[in-house]
């Protein structure tokens, strides 16, 4: 059921904003965003490792092998959702075009995932405290990258009746990115908070990951479904790709936590 016109009225103003203009230069507001997420989150990274005693410079050198990966990752994983496969079997160009936008942050962070640990290992960093480190600075830099999202009209959600809704493709519908954008915000503080406790190593990153699934996953029952402009496409049963990921890593991420909480307690 969609809100009546004085609800629409109450909603919160609202408009996109693909490009910002600088004098002579034309930026994407999207990849601005995204951009500055990277680059806060990996400074306070490397804050954070200078800290635990970890060489700044090779955690710069993993910021940006894991941005590259991540990148890829997040364009390979867009174009083999089932909803889009025939295209991406049609033209495999598909897979690595991410000038044509269609990017999804859970691919991102998977491809991010795997590069970083492919560089960890040849840069003989600890694996798990660096994950530790990385932790807050990811919930930053969604915080920062997801505001891109909500200027451009990302990720649409569901009519809401709530005072903060937006009126957007012709309804009062959740400000999904906003919301994702205060997730990344209570990810760096539990992340800062843990590794003020000095847990297990590993506690923190599996903390941080395990919550991201479980609340993003709950975020994504609010999301517009498939007949609305520019929703986000949709696997088996209507759910999400992040949805189904976090069926299977949300309980493996807490099988690991708990392990690694109980070990350190022996």
């Amino acid at each position: 059921m969609y809100p009546s016109e004085c609800e629409v009225n109450r909603a919160m103003p609202y408009r996109t904003f693909e490009m910002i203009t600088i004098g002579p230069l034309h930026l994407r507001t999207w990849g601005l965003m995204v951009g500055l997420g990277v680059l806060a989150g990996a400074y306070l990274t490397t804050r954070l490792a200078w800290q635990r005693g970890l060489d700044p410079d090779r955690i710069w050198a993993l910021a940006l092998v894991s941005a590259a990966a991540g990148l890829l990752g997040s364009r390979v994983l867009w174009a083999l959702q089932p909803s889009l496969i025939r295209d991406t079997i049609a033209d495999p160009l598909t897979l690595v075009a991410v000038w044509r936008g269609g990017l999804t942050f859970i691919g991102g962070l998977l491809g991010g995932l795997t590069g970083g640990l492919l560089y960890l290992r040849r840069a003989r960093l600890p694996i798990l405290t660096t994950a530790d480190l990385i932790a807050p600075g990811l919930g930053l830099g969604l915080a920062i990258g997801r505001i891109g999202c909500f200027l451009t009209g990302l990720h649409p959600g569901k009519p809401t009746t709530l005072p903060w809704g937006i009126d957007y493709l012709g309804a009062v519908r959740h400000p999904i990115p906003l919301y994702e954008s205060v997730l990344g915000l209570a990810l760096l503080g539990l992340g800062l908070a843990l590794l003020r406790r000095r847990p297990a190593p590993g506690v923190t990153a599996l903390a941080v990951g395990a919550a991201y699934l479980t609340v993003r996953a709950l975020l994504d029952l609010l999301r517009a479904d498939t007949s609305v402009r520019g929703a986000d496409p949709r696997l088996l049963a209507g759910l999400t790709l992040t949805q189904g990921l976090a069926l299977v890593l949300t309980p493996l991420m807490l099988g690991m936590l708990w392990r690694a909480v109980a070990a350190r307690r022996a």
